[in-house]
């Protein structure tokens, strides 16, 4: 589904522009808390859109993040402060918001359009706050918006290792989901609720090989 055209479109994040060539992918990161972190409690987080004086405070939150953090939500060895960067200056609106505790931001997530047009889902929680619900709650809010404004499909791509993902996006929304190369091409529909049945196919749960088998 291509992104609809007209000044909100114009003005999101180029997704190209903002990340190096060889970072194809975007992908929701939500990786398993150490052992050893302490508690969270999810009911302090608020949830925002980001100005440009928030940028000092999302790259620290890059900063903390790991480098298999890092790894999974672009898919390449990169420390993300470029495309981070580059999100806060574009801030486009309604298509970036931040999870913040307190005056300390733990997570971030933006739509982007692609060079095709497709619109892409990109989430990052750092370490300390993954698997507590943040990035679940980020992607929801962004997809609510989206539908409102009447976008009906968003792509998202999943490392293999991350199936997990699916389950929380499967509770968001239906999903056309094939293996690809190591990861999960993940389609979500957004002009149908979860279980819902297209036709008689049940949208939720459908997964095909790059081939187009079963899996």
């Amino acid at each position: 589904m291509r992104a609809p055209v007209g000044p909100e479109a114009a003005s999101g994040l180029d997704y190209d522009r903002c990340h190096d060539p060889h970072f194809k992918y975007m992908t929701n990161v939500m990786m398993i808390q150490a052992p050893s972190a302490p508690p969270r409690d999810l009911a302090e987080v608020t949830v925002l859109r980001p100005t440009l004086s928030d940028t000092e405070a999302v790259l620290a939150m890059v900063s903390r993040c790991s480098r298999a953090s890092l790894f999974h939500r672009f898919h390449g060895f990169t420390d993300g402060v470029a495309y981070f960067a580059a999100l806060l200056r574009a801030c486009p609106d309604g298509q970036t918001l931040l999870a913040w505790s307190g005056a300390t931001c733990v997570g971030v997530a933006t739509l982007a359009v692609s060079a095709t047009g497709i619109v892409e889902l990109g989430v990052l929680v750092e370490d300390a706050w993954q698997r507590r619900g943040i990035g679940t709650r980020l992607a929801t809010s962004l997809l609510d918006g989206a539908r409102a404004k009447g976008v009906t499909t968003v792509h998202a791509d999943v490392l293999v290792d991350d199936v997990f993902i699916l389950q929380a996006l499967r509770r968001i929304s239906p999903l056309r989901v094939s293996t690809e190369f190591g990861s999960f091409s993940i389609d979500m529909d957004l002009s149908s609720q979860p279980g819902q049945r297209t036709g008689n196919r049940l949208l939720c749960g459908h997964e095909t090989s790059a081939g187009g088998g079963r899996r």
